[in-house]
């Protein structure tokens, strides 16, 4: 066997482990409450106004969420240089959750026209707030998974205890 071939093998190989490894960690953190309350609600959510608040009522509870986790990870160390990064990485995912809602409004705008006299289209507020949640579910899950690995204290707990966005309910008002 030549080394040219060996080389694609093993980068073949490599591949597909990590593919598994994050397939994996991708599946064992896609169980988690905050998904499970609002997934009935995305389902059942018709009007704009509906998708909206549904959207709303989920990316808070992702930043909610995120305060937690940051707040029990800086729990574990000693050194305020320690607990800065945490408040560091915190701040880092905010700015990116405030410009993951610009470039999704961008999905849903005419931008043959000028930013200034744009207009959006209906999708653009539960858009921008579904990437807003989705920055802030990704970095609770990364502060999750780097708890649990470096903890003696096991498994994170989630905060989160509700019931999605109760649409039903919010329907009935």
């Amino acid at each position: 066997m030549n080394k040219k071939l060996l080389s694609v093998l093993i980068g073949l190989l490599f591949i597909v482990a990590v593919g598994y490894a994050n397939t994996a960690l991708a599946n064992a953190q896609d169980a988690n409450p905050i998904d499970e309350a609002f997934a009935k609600d995305f389902q059942e959510a018709h009007s704009t106004v509906e998708t909206n608040y549904v959207a709303e009522k989920y990316m808070q509870a992702w930043k909610a969420e995120l305060a937690n986790i940051a707040v029990v990870t800086k729990g574990k160390y000693q050194y305020d240089e320690d607990k800065d990064r945490i408040d560091a990485y915190v701040a880092a995912y905010e700015k990116v959750a405030a410009a993951a809602v610009y470039v999704e409004w961008l999905r849903w705008s005419d931008t043959d026209a000028p930013p200034a006299g744009r207009h959006f289209g209906t999708g653009a507020a539960s858009g921008g707030l579904l990437a807003k949640a989705q920055i802030y579910k990704q970095a609770t899950l990364n502060l999750v998974t780097s708890y649990q690995r470096n903890s003696a204290a096991g498994s994170y707990v989630y905060l989160y205890s509700g019931n999605g966005a109760e649409l039903a309910k919010r329907r009935a008002e």
